[in-house]
């Protein structure tokens, strides 16, 4: 390996310059978690990254996929010698707007934008994913005025569309595209790299295994019965009620996730991977006339695979299911994302690791589970022939969506983190 020609005294240097913009990390969380941006019109947190890139003079410029949805690249150039490494953190959140107060547990705006508690940030926004951004957004300010000689380009991309909201029903168009939109069409547009860090929560744990996603409708038909002229069957599949039916089916696929995850889950290189489902919706009836059954009963199904599986056999094995308790059940599958095991990441997992070790001492820890058997934009890399891992700090409590906080020196140190792991691939 040639000698890194970047120099301990220029090093400590943008490791000093993070130091000293803790405050300006702060409020760069806050500014961009507050910026309301639901999913599929992320224009306006675009925008504002776009302005905090041009009042810190670093070059960058907006990838427009459609009106309203823009991705953001900016570049720290090398000279062309060396490697380079994409970070990629994503512009969307997963609740807000339309959705948030039918998915989150007590609904409260302050979740949806940004809050500061002493040195603790709090909100949906900034923990997923803003945050992160912010992060290498501070780490590229650094290393752009300690004017380092990089051997290979530091990319820094804010993407749309991670969370992702999938085409189904009357849910069609731009906005309902899946998950990975805006990576994807940055990497198929030219915005390419030897690796990709995937700047996302991991407790400080390293993941290059990620899970795919599987997303399944099923739909169970009855008849429209008038509540006096009710005539049950002989058991729950063959209720006149399409709801009826349906509880039958839940409960059916809620016994079938469990199977189905003891049988697919593995030991990785990065920890334990457990493919996990659920019934995320249900449809049906009309709750102003609850004396007429449903004809109709639609139930959606989210199934993560492992890498490597084949995703038409799990639809199939659904569709099995079903149908053993209603044969006319229909089974379609609305998404299909298939997960991926990282090839080549080992030159960005050690600079990782050895950035951690200098920072905050010892070895990355092994990440959680849930870790693991995610789907993020690192399969997008990952199944681009960029080698990709998702690597971040941890967020406190965070089992319930939208909470959770970062702690301050923690986000510092993540950032220092980052900038050594730059230093240390692109500036051979």
């Amino acid at each position: 390996m040639a000698k890194n020609k970047i120099s301990q005294a220029v090093r400590e240097e943008v490791l000093g310059r993070i130091q000293d913009s803790g405050e300006l990390l702060a409020e760069l969380c806050l500014e961009l978690g507050n910026t309301f941006a639901p999913v599929g019109y992320e224009k306006a947190v675009a925008d504002a990254v776009s302005a905090w890139y041009g009042r810190h003079d670093i070059s960058s410029f907006q990838q427009q996929l459609v009106p309203d949805r823009s991705n953001v690249i900016a570049r720290l150039s090398g000279d062309g010698s060396g490697k380079s490494l994409i970070f990629n953190a994503h512009l969307d959140t997963e609740i807000s707007g339309d959705d948030y107060d039918r998915l989150m547990d007590v609904p409260d705006p302050n979740k949806v934008g940004g809050w500061r508690e002493g040195d603790q940030l709090f909100g949906h926004t900034v923990l997923n994913d803003r945050g992160l951004m912010a992060i290498f957004m501070i780490m590229g300010k650094a290393i752009q005025e300690a004017k380092v000689p990089l051997s290979g380009d530091v990319i820094l991309t804010s993407v749309v569309g991670e969370t992702g909201q999938s085409p189904v029903d009357e849910y069609q168009g731009m906005t309902y595209e899946g998950k990975g939109l805006g990576s994807r069409y940055m990497v198929d547009h030219g915005i390419r790299a030897d690796y990709a860090l995937v700047a996302e929560a991991t407790g400080w744990g390293m993941s290059w295994v990620e899970c795919g996603a599987v997303y399944v409708k099923v739909t169970l038909r009855g008849r429209n019965m008038y509540t006096p002229r009710l005539i049950r069957g002989d058991n729950l599949s063959q209720h006149p009620n399409a709801l009826v039916k349906g509880a039958e089916v839940i409960r059916a696929l809620e016994a079938w996730a469990i199977d189905y995850e003891e049988r697919n889950s593995y030991e990785s290189v990065c920890g334990p991977v457990r493919p996990k489902s659920q019934v995320g919706a249900v449809r049906g009836g009309v709750p102003y006339r609850p004396n007429r059954a449903s004809p109709v009963c639609n139930i959606y199904l989210d199934v993560r695979t492992v890498p490597g599986s084949d995703q038409d056999a799990v639809v199939q094995e659904v569709r099995s299911l079903v149908q053993e308790i209603d044969p006319s059940a229909e089974v379609e599958c609305f998404m299909a994302k298939a997960g991926y095991e990282g090839v080549g990441v080992e030159p960005l997992s050690e600079a990782i690791a050895k950035g951690y070790d200098s920072v905050i001492g010892g070895t990355p820890p092994q990440p959680e589970v849930a870790i693991t058997s995610m789907w993020r934009d690192t399969n997008i890399f990952n199944s681009s022939g960029i080698p990709s891992l998702t690597f971040g700090l941890g967020r406190g409590e965070s089992s319930v969506q939208g909470t959770g906080s970062y702690d301050l020196k923690d986000l510092v140190a993540c950032s220092q983190i980052y900038a050594l792991t730059a230093l240390d691939l692109c500036g051979d």
